[in-house]
């Protein structure tokens, strides 16, 4: 009779269990806004299901623009968002209240591709430069290379938005544009297409929050627990990303649609060992550079503070309970 009651007991238990049937989680949506290799953790955290892991019910969207991204969030639709922190400080300048929990790159990715003709930053002057789009991470970036190199944004060189990376590629090769920026895997297209490579915009040394996820000050508030778990989902997407060369490719190639995994060997080695780092604490200092460039054509910007744009106690929470050290076994 005990061993039937037992058998019962637990025959209720697994009927109700949420985590093997998916019932009663909370629900949560994210997006992230663009393709490239940096974003690996994000597709693996979407493929392998891991906020279920932690107790979630997970959407994962494609929304390519980060202001659509933005009003989605302000509205309500998603929960958390990748950014390359232009868009956070944007929409904080007029009232929103969002901030980065982590900063996945904290220097700029990008390179520069142009036509073999064009062999050194100053000769873009007068050229057509193929941005993803206006506002984003690609804009800022040229922007801030451009001013670096004396070169006056839009005065001195056209940025034509494009639209996405693989377009950038297509836009350098039907002459549309006499270079792009472009990150991983795309700038090995181009070069490999018969593009050089102009700049390495990550050989600046500039700090730069990119492609970091948020979410807004008053959703932590009232659902800290839930930003909590979201996070050690993502953080276990980058311990695979660091330690799973196989799967971490194989998922770059359904979401890049690159059949050839060549392309990525090279920065598949950079991004895991060195530019994406195991706990990507957001910082002061690479949203102070964003700040600085913005204020050059908004004066009223130079009076933000940095630290009012991210919020680093949700890692360090994770981190100080030795989440990441069980994780990866030190």
């Amino acid at each position: 009779m005990r061993i039937k009651q037992w058998i019962i007991c637990l025959a209720v238990m697994l009927f109700f269990s949420p985590k093997l049937h998916g019932q009663n989680l909370p629900k949560v949506r994210a997006a992230y806004t663009s393709i490239g290799i940096q974003f690996d953790p994000v597709y693996i955290m979407k493929e392998l299901d891991l906020p279920r892991k932690y107790g979630l019910d997970m959407d994962m969207l494609f929304v390519p623009v980060s202001s659509r991204a933005i009003q989605a969030a302000l509205a309500g639709e998603i929960q958390f968002l990748t950014s390359g922190g232009v868009a956070n400080i944007n929409a904080n300048a007029t009232g929103a209240d969002f901030v980065g929990l982590t900063a996945t790159l904290d220097t700029f990715v990008f390179k520069i591709l142009a036509n073999p003709e064009v062999k050194k930053p100053e000769q873009l002057r007068g050229k057509k430069v193929g941005i993803s789009r206006l506002g984003g991470a690609s804009d800022f970036s040229i922007r801030y290379a451009l001013n670096h190199w004396g070169l006056v944004p839009e005065k001195d060189v056209a940025l034509i938005q494009i639209g996405g990376e693989p377009e950038e590629v297509l836009a350098l090769q039907n002459k549309a544009v006499d270079a792009a920026i472009l990150s991983e895997p795309f700038a090995t297209v181009a070069r490999r297409a018969g593009f050089t490579v102009l700049a390495d915009l990550s050989q600046l040394g500039a700090r730069y929050t990119m492609h970091g996820f948020g979410t807004r000050k008053s959703f932590i508030q009232a659902n800290r627990d839930i930003v909590i778990r979201f996070m050690k989902a993502y953080l276990e997407g980058i311990y695979v990303f660091k330690t799973n060369k196989d799967v971490a490719l194989d998922v770059l190639k359904k979401y890049t649609r690159l059949d050839d995994l060549s392309l990525v060997q090279t920065s598949y080695e950079e991004m895991s060992q060195r530019l994406i780092r195991r706990v990507p604490y957001p910082g002061a200092a690479g949203i102070q550079t964003i700040i600085d460039q913005l204020a050059k054509t908004r004066p009223q910007m130079k009076n933000l503070k940095p630290n009012d744009f991210i919020d680093p106690s949700i890692l360090k929470e994770i981190e100080d309970s030795g989440f990441v050290k069980k994780l990866y076994g030190n």
